[in-house]
């Protein structure tokens, strides 16, 4: 069973004991020297047409439905914040050169934070309420049972502080292009102008503040979550000091 999935969500009812408590603190010090690193190359300019036609959503009946459920619930910093998810995850997808299902991936992708738009309190994490309630939504679409998981999961596994390949890579993905949206995570792997290109279709709006002001709220209504965790350890100076919201 392994830390932060859907397993765990349910055994543990999104509760961290004191060890997982003192192993997500060092695991967020390490997190944070890493946003601090040198630059490295990223796109180049004459890829960069190439790179948006390939993160573009999938047109598939599952995907254009997580769509428009994210859309129905807002506000519409998060619903940017759901597809740019999807965009950063496939970019750093394809410079790692990995494989995986984009129906899958996009699925993950757009419901990761619908417990965020729609909360049920009776759920310590948010990312196990918007497990359960991805579930419930694939299985109304005809999703098979497999795929649901899978997507499920993905949607637990991103309040992580990593999520390596071997546990999904579409969740994987999730957790990687949320990462660049919320603080800027792997940021210095695109190219400037890739960056400039994607926020020119998908405009981040207030999604700083939206995220403090839900951050916050699950820090006063579940101290014992994974998220009040990171909140207590310093994560909203963090998605303040993103480098995207500097021009």
């Amino acid at each position: 069973m392994h830390f932060g999935s859907l397993a765990w969500a349910r055994a543990t009812k999104g509760h961290l004991t004191g060890f997982e408590r003192l192993r997500q603190l060092w695991a967020l010090a390490i997190a944070q020297l890493k946003l601090r690193r040198a630059p490295l190359p990223g796109f180049r300019p004459d890829d960069l047409e190439l790179a948006l036609r390939e993160s573009e959503l999938p047109d598939t009946p599952v995907v254009t439905a997580c769509h428009a459920l994210v859309e129905s619930l807002g506000p519409p910093a998060l619903v940017g914040h759901a597809v740019r998810t999807y965009v950063w995850g496939t970019l750093l997808g394809l410079r790692d050169g990995l494989t995986w299902d984009r129906e899958t991936f996009a699925a993950a992708a757009l419901l990761h934070d619908v417990a965020l738009a729609r909360r049920r309190q009776e759920f310590t994490c948010f990312a196990h309420d918007g497990a359960e309630q991805s579930l419930h939504f694939l299985e109304t679409q005809g999703v098979e049972r497999a795929r649901r998981e899978r997507i499920a999961d993905a949607v637990c596994l991103h309040v992580r502080v990593d999520v390596p390949p071997s546990l999904g890579v579409e969740a994987h993905l999730v957790h990687a292009g949320a990462g660049v949206d919320v603080v800027g995570r792997r940021l210095h792997e695109l190219s400037p102008e890739l960056r400039r290109a994607v926020l020119e279709r998908h405009p981040r709006l207030d999604l700083i503040d939206v995220l403090a002001r839900v951050f916050r709220e699950e820090h006063r209504q579940h101290p014992t979550a994974r998220i009040s965790r990171w909140v207590q350890s310093g994560f909203l100076s963090f998605i303040r000091n993103n480098p995207l919201e500097r021009p």
